[in-house]
């Protein structure tokens, strides 16, 4: 049978203890609001699986109840009578006695003595050990009654059975007590309630195992959830990257699915979320390499998906919108988008002007409104490393960087090759885009090392594909927020402050 207080406990020991291994250590109040509202985001993220464990409980709780046998339980009462006297003493001593011999009769009630008659009348199948096993007897508290109960497939059977063994009982007491000199027994075994056929099935109860099967799924799936983010566990939050290095999150860019097929961002599109936040990134970049009078950022990040080459690419049109001469420069010579992005020719660009197949003012093609300035990749070369750290390049760079207010190099990722970390190195640092999502904590550690091994210095964080829900939490570290228009700065005041990066 069930036990369900037994299996409420053991499920509220489980979530403690999942707590316990979620927050090991001692934290404080606000601490686990945060991390409590991580793991919440975490589960709400992943509600398609925790719903199909749930499922998957419930299905294998319904399995369960299809393959298994229900089992009915009929049950009997008998009260012990004994004829004490009739004074008042005298019937306080029977009550006793009556309670002492109940337990002792209760015992009984399992024996071989009282089963063997059972089974011949009853012409059962079974042994007495056999049938013993689906009886039990009980004594209440404080009561000379004794509940006998039967357990078996048959409801009918079962109370059948509960029925013979009471009769069995009262017989089999009969001959165990000693009788009076009249030869009548001074105790006798009433029946109160007779076993009535059971309706529904006492194990296993369908609608209890059907719950705890969901909840065990639901349990699980949460566990899962956790334990899969705890192994493999992606970044999700500004928290992690500065608990990871303390690097500054220069911003954050909304996920956008509409992104896929068109990756810029349209002139019209000036006053959306996504086009704002470009524009408080472009804000933000202003603080960095501040006392150099031509600026460079070398954009990567640490494996291939994470949204580089559209962010390095608006946040070059970004910059261009405001005055500033931006250069973009795609520095990925082994899997080039650019070219597909700003539809633009990409049989000329770095690797023509390299080997002097093509001046650097004829590889360099404007787009858009604003002059922005693009050199694309060009023909991929087999040594793409050795050509980007070729002192060729270095100077190529050099004398790009000195032709433009703002340079943005578009870099590979840094996981799978080193051309990123030669870079930084050289151009005073790099910006890492890191998607939500996407990378794990620790391909991001393992990048950051990357660049401290190099020498190269890590600039700031840009969050990529940050869900729409969470972008607001973002905002009020970057200074802006829907609610408090007036802090934020207008668009002559940014247009000013990038300026201000010449």
């Amino acid at each position: 049978m069930f036990r369900g207080p037994y299996l409420l406990r053991t499920v509220g020991i489980l979530l403690v203890h999942r707590c316990w291994v979620c927050f090991p250590r001692p934290v404080s109040i606000g601490m686990v609001y945060v991390n409590f509202r991580e793991s919440w985001s975490l589960v709400r993220g992943h509600w398609v699986s925790v719903i199909a464990l749930a499922a998957l409980g419930t299905m294998l709780a319904a399995g369960y109840l299809l393959i298994t046998t229900p089992k009915y339980t009929a049950r009997t009462e008998l009260f012990v009578a004994v004829d004490g006297g009739s004074s008042t003493a005298d019937l306080a001593q029977g009550s006793n006695y009556s309670q002492q011999q109940a337990r002792n009769y209760s015992a009984v009630a399992t024996r071989q003595v009282v089963l063997e008659p059972v089974i011949k009348a009853l012409d059962l199948n079974t042994t007495p050990d056999d049938l013993s096993r689906q009886i039990s007897a009980s004594v209440p508290l404080n009561t000379s009654l004794i509940s006998i109960s039967v357990t078996d497939p048959s409801p009918e059977r079962a109370a059948t059975i509960a029925n013979a063994v009471a009769t069995s009982l009262s017989n089999v007491v009969v001959k165990l007590v000693p009788n009076r000199r009249d030869g009548t027994s001074p105790v006798q075994l009433e029946t109160v309630q007779t076993a009535a056929v059971p309706v529904t099935p006492s194990t296993p109860s369908s609608r209890l195992l059907l719950v705890f099967g969901a909840l065990g799924g639901l349990v699980g799936g949460v566990a899962f959830v956790i334990i899969r983010e705890r192994i493999s566990a992606k970044v999700r939050s500004a928290e992690q990257i500065q608990n990871i290095h303390g690097a500054t999150v220069l911003g954050s860019i909304s996920y956008d699915r509409r992104t896929a097929g068109s990756p810029m961002l349209a002139r019209r599109a000036g006053d959306s979320p996504r086009a704002e936040e470009f524009r408080q990134l472009r804000t933000n970049l202003r603080f960095l390499q501040t006392d150099a009078p031509h600026k460079a950022f070398v954009v990567t990040s640490s494996i291939p998906g994470e949204g580089k080459s559209t962010t390095s690419a608006n946040l070059a049109a970004t910059l261009a919108a405001t005055g500033n001469s931006v250069c973009l420069i795609e520095a990925d010579l082994r899997k080039p988008v650019l070219h597909s992005y700003l539809d633009l020719e990409g049989s000329v660009g770095l690797t023509t002007v390299m080997t002097n197949e093509a001046s650097l003012e004829d590889a360099l093609q404007p787009w858009g409104p604003d002059n922005l300035k693009v050199l694309l990749s060009g023909d991929l070369p087999p040594n793409p490393s050795e050509l980007l750290g070729s002192s060729q390049a270095e100077a190529l760079f050099r004398s790009i960087t000195e032709k433009f207010d703002v340079t943005i190099f578009d870099c590979p990722p840094l996981l799978p090759v080193t051309d990123a970390a030669l870079l930084a190195k050289s151009l005073g640092g790099a910006i890492l885009v890191v998607g939500t999502g996407r990378v794990e904590v620790r391909e991001l550690k393992k990048t950051v090392e990357s660049l401290e091994t190099a020498g190269a210095n890590l600039l700031g964080v840009i969050l990529n594909f940050v869900p729409v829900r969470t972008v607001g939490q973002y905002k009020q570290v970057y200074g802006r927020t829907d609610k408090s228009p007036k802090s934020a700065p207008s668009e002559e005041q940014d247009v000013s402050a990038a300026r201000s990066m010449s």
